[in-house]
C-alpha cells in the first residue's frame, strides 16, 4: 500500500512537469527577416573570400585590416601581381552600403583585375574601368579608388586617384608624413573624355624604413559620441609617430586609436586600411 502510494506520488509529480510547446512557425515578415540573415550571412562569407591575404614578397612588410559596418560593405582592396616584379596595390569605396554596395564592389573588383591583366599603368585601368562602369552604373552611384603600383625591383610608386582619400607617406629619411592625392573624377560618373582628362598620374621614390598607407574615409571620418571627425591631421600625427612598427602592429594599434576616439559610438561606414614598409637594409 505505501509502494502504491509512493508510485502515485511520482505519477502526480510527472505529470506537473509541464512540457514546453514547440515555437510556432515563422510566417509573413519574421519568415522573410530570417532568410534575408541567411542571405546577408552567405554574401559575407562570399565577399571575405574575395579579400585577399596581404602579399609575402622579401624586404617588403604589408598588412591589411577589413571591417564593414553592417553583415556585409562597399570597401574593398586588392593585391594584383602585374609581372616583372610588379603589384598593383588599391583600396576603393562603392556607393550604397550593404547588399547594394557588396554589389557594386563585387563587378568594380572583377573590372579592375580584367583591365590589370591588359593595361600597364594606374591610370590606362582606371580610364578603362571607368568605360565599363559608365555603361553600368544607375545615376548617382560610383567608385572611389586609389590605385598604386609598387615597383619591387626599382622601388617605386606610382599612383592615380580616382575621388578617393590620399595615399599618405612616411619618409624616414626626412622624418615626416607626406600627403598624395593625384587629380581624378569617381569611377563612373563622368564621361570618357572628361575622366580622361581629369586623371592624373604620378611616381614617387621608395626608401628604406619608408610606409605607405592607403584607407577609405570610414578611418578618416569616424565619429565619436560629440559628431568630431577622426579627421587627416590626427591620422597624419599618429602615422608619424608609428610608422616604425611592424606592418601588424601598426594596424592593429591604429585600430586601438580609433575605437579610442570612437568610444562606443555605432560604426556608421566600412572601415579599410592597407599599409606596407620597405624593410631597411
Amino acid at each position: 500500500m505505501a509502494e502504491s502510494k509512493k508510485r502515485n506520488r511520482g505519477q502526480t509529480r510527472i505529470s506537473q512537469i509541464r512540457v514546453p510547446e514547440p515555437p510556432p512557425p515563422l510566417h509573413g515578415i519574421a519568415e522573410n527577416l530570417y532568410s534575408l540573415q541567411q542571405d546577408l550571412e552567405v554574401a559575407r562569407k562570399i565577399q571575405t573570400r574575395l579579400l585577399p591575404p596581404p602579399p609575402d614578397l622579401p624586404r617588403w612588410d604589408f598588412d591589411v585590416h577589413y571591417q564593414p559596418a553592417g553583415e556585409v560593405g562597399g570597401d574593398f582592396y586588392d593585391f594584383l601581381e602585374m609581372g616583372e616584379g610588379r603589384l598593383g596595390i588599391l583600396a576603393a569605396d562603392a556607393s550604397g552600403k550593404g547588399l547594394a554596395g557588396a554589389l557594386l564592389m563585387v563587378e568594380a573588383r572583377a573590372m579592375i583585375r580584367a583591365m590589370a591583366s591588359i593595361a600597364s599603368s594606374p591610370r590606362e585601368i582606371l580610364t578603362a574601368v571607368n568605360k565599363v562602369l559608365l555603361r553600368d552604373l544607375q545615376k548617382g552611384t560610383f567608385v572611389t579608388i586609389f590605385f598604386a603600383l609598387l615597383d619591387t625591383v626599382k622601388r617605386t610608386l606610382t599612383m592615380a586617384n580616382a575621388g578617393h582619400t590620399p595615399m599618405l607617406i612616411w619618409q624616414e629619411e626626412l622624418k615626416q608624413v607626406v600627403r598624395h592625392q593625384p587629380r581624378g573624377f569617381v569611377l563612373g560618373a563622368a564621361t570618357e573624355a572628361r575622366f580622361g582628362t581629369s586623371l592624373d598620374e604620378g611616381t614617387v621614390q621608395l626608401k628604406p624604413g619608408d610606409r605607405f598607407l592607403l584607407f577609405t574615409d570610414g578611418v578618416s571620418e569616424l565619429m565619436n559620441p560629440v559628431s568630431d571627425e577622426f579627421g587627416m591631421e590626427r591620422l597624419e600625427a599618429w602615422m608619424a609617430k608609428n610608422s616604425s612598427l611592424s606592418s601588424s602592429a601598426f594596424i592593429r594599434d591604429l585600430n586601438i586609436e580609433l575605437e579610442g576616439h570612437q568610444a562606443g559610438q555605432q560604426q556608421s561606414d566600412d572601415i579599410t586600411i592597407v599599409t606596407g614598409r620597405l624593410l631597411r637594409e
